[in-house]
């Protein structure tokens, strides 16, 4: 595979949708375990590929927004909890 960020574009979208999909699909606090090692793993593997610094930032910035909503998810399932 070649490891070039603009050549793997419809890829790496795929991959942000699947990412946005395995957190939306958390019911439970053991499934929402897994969403956080599932983004960090989608965090590592992003940085094989030769990124131009906007295409960085555009990275930085999906895996900020799926933080945000790893932090809503649970903070959903600690109310339910309380």
């Amino acid at each position: 595979m070649d490891y070039n960020f603009k050549n793997n574009m419809d890829y790496i979208f795929d991959l942000f949708r699947k990412t946005a999909r395995v957190i939306r699909s958390c019911e439970n606090m053991t499934q929402l375990e897994g969403a956080y090692n599932y983004v960090a793993n989608v965090e590592k593997y992003l940085t094989h590929f030769e990124r131009t610094e906007r295409q960085e930032q555009f990275c930085e910035k999906q895996i900020t927004e799926f933080r945000k909503m790893l932090k809503v998810k649970n903070r959903a399932f600690n109310e339910f909890v309380d």
